[in-house]
């Protein structure tokens, strides 16, 4: 009685479950820290640029040490979460990108970690209360009291 009890429990748990995507897996997001800079823009430097043609290329920096204010870094870090892992995108180590300035121009560009060739894109969220359309918001304030 008690070994078709557990049966019929078992049973009912897994006809339960079989709906459920990653049932022993918990749901984590992309943790993306930094910029993502490519090669084709660190091709884009030359010495003797200023800091503010240095800025419209990569973008503002992401450390500016206040100790050596004639160094920039650029990190980027890449831990793929649940739908990056299903989309087959694999983790990126830390890479980082640090420019240098001599006299109040770019003197050097140091390099720590492959860069991609062209920006990656990452998969869309699925999460309902962040994936939007364009058109969305604004109907959304519509709506709104």
């Amino acid at each position: 009685m008690q070994k078709k009890l557990m049966a019929a429990l078992i049973v009912v748990a897994m006809l339960a479950t079989t709906g459920c995507k990653n049932i022993f897996r918990a749901y984590r997001i992309d943790i993306v820290q930094g910029q993502a800079i490519t090669q084709e823009q660190v091709d884009q430097l030359r010495p003797g640029m200023t800091p503010a043609q240095v800025r419209y290329i990569l973008g503002s920096p992401l450390v500016t040490d206040t100790l050596s204010p004639t160094r920039w870094d650029y990190a980027y870090r890449f831990l793929p979460g649940t739908y990056a892992r299903e989309a087959g995108l694999d983790k990126v180590p830390h890479r980082r990108v640090s420019v240098f300035f001599a006299d109040g121009v770019m003197a050097r560009v140091d390099v720590d970690g492959q860069l991609p060739a062209k920006p990656v894109s990452l998969p869309g969220s699925k999460d309902s209360a962040v994936r939007t359309t364009e058109s969305e918001p604004a109907a959304q304030l519509q709506q709104l009291p």
